[in-house]
C-alpha cells in the first residue's frame, strides 16, 4: 500500500472507533417456485373472471324477470282494452 494512504486510513481507523454500529440481522429468504407463483395468480384472476361473470348473469336474469312482468301487464291492458273494457289500467298494489 502506498504511504499516501495510510493517514487516510488512519483518520478513518479514529473516526470508526467512535462511531456506532448498527448490525442489520438479514432475513432468510423465502424461495417461491415462480410456477407457483403464477399459478396464483391464475387462481386470483379465474376468480375475479367467474364472480363478474355469476354478478352478470344475475344482473341479466333479474332484467329479464322485470322484463318479463311489464310485458304480461302491458298484454293484460291491451287485451282489456280489445275487449272493450273502460277501466284497463292496473290498481297499484293489485296488479296480480
Amino acid at each position: 500500500m502506498p504511504k499516501e494512504q495510510e493517514p487516510v486510513r488512519e483518520a478513518a481507523h479514529r473516526l470508526a472507533a467512535g462511531a456506532k454500529i448498527i448490525a442489520f440481522a438479514r432475513r432468510p429468504k423465502e424461495v417461491t417456485d415462480p410456477l407457483r407463483r403464477l399459478e396464483a395468480e391464475d387462481d386470483r384472476r379465474r376468480t375475479l373472471q367467474n364472480l363478474l361473470a355469476a354478478l352478470i348473469i344475475l344482473l341479466l336474469m333479474v332484467a329479464g324477470f322485470w322484463l318479463i312482468d311489464h310485458l304480461r301487464t302491458s298484454a293484460r291492458i291491451e287485451a282489456c282494452l280489445e275487449a272493450g273494457h273502460r277501466n284497463c289500467l292496473p290498481i297499484p298494489g293489485m296488479e296480480r
